[in-house]
């Protein structure tokens, strides 16, 4: 149960590392300058989260993906949140339930503010983060159901960013100064500390969907830590609309044992008009 608990939570983690830490004007990743807002008050993006083995595909969960405006401490800020939770079928046999909220600035988009919220089977932990700029730490409020809550700060830099966040700045990155082969930095914070990971541009690709058709799009690789549940020696694999919109609209992880896949299911709410899908059908 412990594995299958890591590797969905590994899957939310995948979603966020997409994220980085362009929006502080290209310091850690180039971002575009012509203005243009890849994401509005009210969009949700929908996808369905499965398991490959050789020639068994298995859909496990959904995930979820909204963006909306309120007012924090004062202060108009990007509300954006990603959920994940685990289908009917496989609740019964261990239910899962995943939440990411971020706040960030409006303009600037620096991070104000993280709340995950974990629960699966009889695990449960909350990551309350507070971003303190000035004092260059995140302070942290951490609670877990087998251990003491704890409290701690955690080393925060122009790089750093929450699960959640890094997403929605990563959709603001200038592809198109970008070469294939390009490697740039990013980290993200959860839990007790910072992980670093490295982003690689792989140029243009149309990835086909099914359900959907074939979507233009950008395609990036994330050198996960090996460990437990990623295999190391591959990159993840993550594809952005190629539209005004750069819409995350797959991804991939090679596992121990199998691959966990992300695709697109359902949008709404979109900024600007999904110009990238090119045919319902699979197209070369």
């Amino acid at each position: 149960m412990r594995r299958f608990r890591i590797l969905l939570l590994q899957a939310a983690l995948l979603l966020g590392t997409v994220l980085s830490a362009s929006a502080q004007g290209g310091k850690c990743l180039p971002a575009r300058t012509d203005g243009v807002e890849p994401f509005q008050a009210g969009e949700k993006i929908v996808f369905n989260i499965s398991y490959n083995w050789h020639a068994v595909q298995t859909d496990v969960a959904k995930g979820t993906l909204t963006a909306n405006q309120e007012t924090l401490n004062g202060e108009k800020v990007w509300h954006t949140s990603m959920s994940m939770q685990t289908a009917p079928f496989f609740d019964v046999f261990f239910k899962i339930r995943e939440k990411f909220d971020s706040w960030f600035a409006l303009k600037g988009v620096e991070p104000r503010k993280f709340l995950r919220d974990s629960r699966e089977g009889d695990y449960h932990a909350v990551n309350d983060y507070i971003y303190d700029r000035r004092a260059g730490v995140i302070h942290a409020n951490l609670e877990y159901w087998d251990k003491d809550q704890k409290t701690l700060d955690i080393p925060y830099g122009d790089c750093t960013y929450d699960v959640t966040a890094l997403f929605y700045f990563a959709r603001r990155m200038d592809f198109a100064s970008m070469k294939p082969g390009t490697v740039m930095k990013i980290s993200i914070a959860i839990d007790e500390g910072v992980q670093q990971v490295n982003l690689t541009y792989r140029g243009k690709e149309n990835k086909y969907l099914r359900g959907i058709g074939t979507i233009a799009s950008h395609k990036v690789g994330l050198s996960l830590k090996k460990g437990d549940v990623f295999e190391g020696n591959e990159d993840a694999i993550l594809w952005f609309s190629d539209d005004d919109n750069r819409v995350p609209v797959a991804f991939m992880a090679p596992l121990k044992v199998g691959a966990m896949n992300g695709r697109l299911a359902s949008y709404s709410g979109l900024a600007h008009e999904f110009t990238s899908l090119i045919s319902t059908k699979r197209v070369k």
